[in-house]
C-alpha cells in the first residue's frame, strides 16, 4: 500500500502530513514501515513509482494481511453478464474490463446467443476485498486509488486477462479450470471480543421477563418501547431466526399473526450488559407504527438465548409484553 492510501480521499481526509499525488516519501514514515516489514529492491522497482508505505503482501502476522489467492467469477442471465470482481475498481478500469469481456463473447459466442445487446456489468467486491484497481495511467498518479492498488500498475492487466479467459469458455461453452481454492484462516482469526461468561436477571426476575412495558394504546406514527431482561445475543445470532416479532390478534380466531421481525424497517433491537459482574442486560425493541397499520390489539415479543453459570449450557428463551391497542387508520 502506497503512503497516498493513507491520505484518504477528498470526501474522506486521512491523518497527519499523507498527501495524495505525491511520490515523495517521509523518512519517519519510511522508517516505522521498515519496523513492520522492509520493501525488497525488487518489490520498489515492481511497485514503482508508489512509494510502499506498508508491504502487506509479505507480512504474515498473524495472518497475510494482502490476498494472494482470488476467487473470479462469470454469472450469466441472458444477455446479462455479471463480472464478479474481488475489488474495487475505478471507472475506467471498469469500463475497459466491461469492453474486454464483451468483445470476447460478442465474437465468440454467437452460437450461445450472444449478440450486440450483451450487457456485462461490474459486480465489485464479489467473493472478497482486494483493495483498488487503478489503470496503469491512473498508478502513475498514486492517488488514493492507485495508492490502495495492491498489486501494482499491471493489476488491471491481470484482471482483464483472467477475466477474458472466462469470457472466452463461457462464448463456447467451456467448463474453465477452477484454479486454487483460498485458503481459510476462519479459525486462525483472532476475537478481541471477551467471551459470554454467564446471563443472569436481578433477583425475583428471570430473563425473557418484563423490565419496562408498554402503555395501554397508542397511535399511527407512535413508537411503542419495551424492555426485557435478556441474554447476550452472541449466545446465538438467530440467523435465518428474529429476536423480536410484532404481532396483531386476531378476534375471529382467537390467534396471533405475525407482522413485524426484526429484519422490518419499523423494528430496532438493542441490547445493553447493565452489570458486568451479575451478568445483568437488556434488550430494548422498538417498533415504529407505520401510516397503513390496521386498528386492534397487538403485542411484541422478544426471542433469545441464555447461558448459565455453572453448567455453561445455552437455551433459549422468550418474553412477551402486555398487550396494547392501536388506533390504526383502517
Amino acid at each position: 500500500m502506497g503512503e497516498a492510501f493513507a491520505a484518504g480521499t477528498t470526501d474522506g481526509p486521512g491523518a497527519f502530513d499523507f498527501k495524495q499525488a505525491s511520490n515523495t516519501t517521509n523518512p519517519i514514515w519510511i522508517a516505522v514501515r521498515d519496523i513492520l516489514h522492509k520493501p525488497t529492491k525488487e518489490q520498489i522497482e515492481c511497485q514503482f513509482p508508489k512509494p510502499i508505505l506498508l508491504d502487506t503482501g509479505f507480512m504474515n502476522f498473524p495472518y497475510p494481511w494482502q490476498a494472494r489467492v482470488l476467487p473470479l467469477q462469470l454469472l450469466r442471465i441472458g444477455q446479462l453478464v455479471i463480472i464478479g470482481v474481488p475489488a474495487e475498481l475505478t471507472t475506467m478500469s471498469g469500463r475497459r474490463t466491461r469492453e474486454a469481456v464483451k468483445n470476447i463473447l460478442v465474437k465468440y459466442g454467437k452460437d450461445e446467443g450472444f449478440g450486440n445487446d450483451t450487457v456485462p456489468v461490474i459486480a465489485g467486491l464479489s467473493n472478497t476485498y482486494s483493495d483498488y484497481v487503478a489503470t496503469f495511467e491512473e498508478y502513475q498518479e498514486q492517488r488514493y486509488e492507485a495508492a490502495s492498488t495492491a498489486y501494482g500498475p499491471y493489476t488491471l492487466d491481470a484482471y482483464i486477462q483472467e477475466f477474458s479467459r472466462l469470457a472466452m469458455d463461457l462464448a463456447t461453452n467451456k467448463s474453465s479450470e477452477p484454479g486454487p481454492d483460498p485458503p481459510n484462516y476462519l479459525e486462525k482469526q483472532w476475537a478481541l471480543h471477551l467471551p459470554v461468561v454467564f446471563d443472569a436477571a436481578p433477583l425475583g426476575k428471570k430473563i425473557g421477563d418484563v423490565h419496562k412495558d408498554t402503555v395501554s394504546s397508542y397511535n399511527i406514527n407512535d413508537t411503542v418501547e419495551v424492555q426485557f431482561w435478556a441474554g447476550n445475543p452472541r449466545n446465538n445470532l438467530m440467523t435465518g431466526k428474529t429476536f423480536l416479532t410484532v404481532e396483531r390478534h386476531n378476534s375471529t380466531t382467537d390467534q396471533w399473526t405475525v407482522l413485524f421481525t426484526d429484519a422490518s424497517w419499523e423494528t430496532r433491537f438493542a441490547w445493553k450488559q447493565t452489570n458486568v459482574l451479575l451478568g445483568e442486560s437488556l434488550a430494548t425493541i422498538t417498533w415504529t407504527i407505520p401510516p397503513s397499520t390496521s386498528s386492534g390489539d397487538y403485542r411484541i415479543q422478544h426471542f433469545g438465548y441464555r447461558k448459565r453459570i455453572f453448567t455453561e449450557t445455552i437455551s433459549s428463551y422468550s418474553g412477551v409484553s402486555s398487550t396494547f391497542s392501536v388506533k390504526g387508520s383502517k
